[in-house]
């Protein structure tokens, strides 16, 4: 094995901003205190009938305008406020950012001016200089102009591979370490759903009519949910070095494209086995492992069996013996877009060291679908150690990603 590949990267710094908190400490109490923190949406109408849910897994809108304040896109102001946390939990100096490379996911960038721009332009049918300013924020502006805000000179990348485009984020983060290229990059993603991304799964009939319920026997689809979240990823080395925090080690990470659907799994589950497994590999691992799957888990009707199905598949193949856990957080945090892969993997990474798993919330009048035998879908936070974990995050247009992840 050459040195490159000897290379272990972990995680020293998270920030987080969702329905859940406004920091990590926010995410760690509501995930064990099973809240439930769905709110009304205000940020536009959604009276008229034609919408299925007049909710979602909202940050709270006085908050979120007091920190976008005149910030167009919103999202520029939602990353910063994360990143701002990530950055002092690692210890990051000014010299550190300088040499650090940045990695953004996002779907597709600032749904909220170009919904403001396609409005006003429709109304008046005139280009001025300022509605041409609102339909410039593309993802890849957002990146840049963090860039500018945190005094990062190193590579900045932008992926946008819809709902695992963060999770695709962490990914090249362990690459560009691992290849030694940098000793510190930050990766994550930030998705704050506009009017635009709620109409789209609103005609895609995929939203819920009720609430969010995944691995429900009566699953009637997700619910968005707004997202900011970013990890220091830094070499191990360098953060012993330095007498960094350690909250986990990014073993292996796997992507592929199941070229089937724009918008479905394979209903056999084949290519779920075949993401996960090839993460497994990558790890030196199998799925005896491991001891928790965060599962992508949308809680509509075909994502869901699908996905336990793959599991099943990889399960059938290993040897486990002992508890397999397995929850969706978007019970709790909504879809979060391209944020949702670095959403769910700093969940796991907060459960991992507050040795707890994760609560895959459902009402009382929901049934779970059948699982194997060796699986635990937890309907609340359940007191329980994890040592190593996959995140799955699969995406429209076939994306697929799935993370392994080992406590520290």
């Amino acid at each position: 094995m050459s040195e490159i590949n000897k290379k272990r990267v972990v995680v020293t710094g998270i920030g987080m901003l969702s329905s859940l908190g406004k920091n990590k400490e926010d995410h760690i109490h509501a995930l064990t205190d099973n809240e439930l923190c769905t709110k009304n949406i205000k940020r536009f109408d959604v009276t008229h009938k034609f919408y299925r849910n007049d909710k979602a897994f909202c940050i709270d809108q006085e908050y979120l305008s007091e920190i976008s304040k005149d910030d167009k896109t919103i999202q520029f102001s939602c990353a910063v406020h994360s990143i701002n946390e990530a950055v002092e939990d690692a210890g990051l100096t000014k010299a550190d950012l300088n040499d650090a490379a940045l990695v953004v996911g996002s779907s597709i960038g600032s749904g909220h001016s170009f919904t403001e721009y396609y409005k006003e332009f429709i109304s008046t049918r005139e280009l001025t200089d300022e509605l041409l300013y609102l339909s410039s924020h593309s993802v890849q502006t957002i990146t840049g102009d963090i860039c500018k805000h945190f005094g990062i000179r190193g590579q900045s990348s932008t992926i946008s591979t819809a709902c695992s485009a963060s999770a695709n984020s962490i990914g090249r983060g362990l690459d560009l370490i691992k290849t030694g290229k940098y000793q510190t990059v930050i990766a994550g993603g930030v998705d704050i759903f506009s009017e635009l991304a709620f109409s789209g799964f609103n005609c895609l009939h995929a939203l819920s009519k009720t609430y969010c319920t995944p691995f429900s026997k009566t699953r009637d689809g997700l619910m968005l949910g707004d997202g900011s979240v970013f990890l220091v990823l830094e070499d191990y080395d360098h953060a012993v070095e330095n007498n960094k925090k350690i909250y986990a080690e990014v073993l292996s990470y796997y992507f592929m494209n199941e070229a089937h659907h724009p918008t479905a799994l394979k209903a056999d589950g084949s290519t779920v086995y075949n993401c996960m497994d090839g993460a497994l590999n990558r790890a030196g691992i199998t799925i005896s492992d491991i001891d928790y799957i965060n599962a992508h888990g949308t809680a509509t009707p075909t994502n869901d069996g699908s996905e336990l199905l793959g599991i099943s598949k990889l399960l059938d193949q290993g040897d486990k013996k002992d508890t397999l856990f397995i929850s969706s957080t978007k019970s709790q945090t909504g879809h979060c877009l391209g944020a949702a892969g670095a959403m769910e993997a700093a969940l796991t990474i907060l459960a991992m060291n507050n040795s707890f798993v994760p609560p895959n919330l459902l009402p009382d009048d929901h049934t779970l679908i059948d699982t194997p035998e060796n699986v635990v879908i937890p309907r609340n936070a359940v007191k329980e150690k994890i040592n190593m974990a996959i995140s799955n995050s699969f995406a429209f247009g076939g994306c697929m990603t799935s993370l392994i992840l080992k406590k520290n």
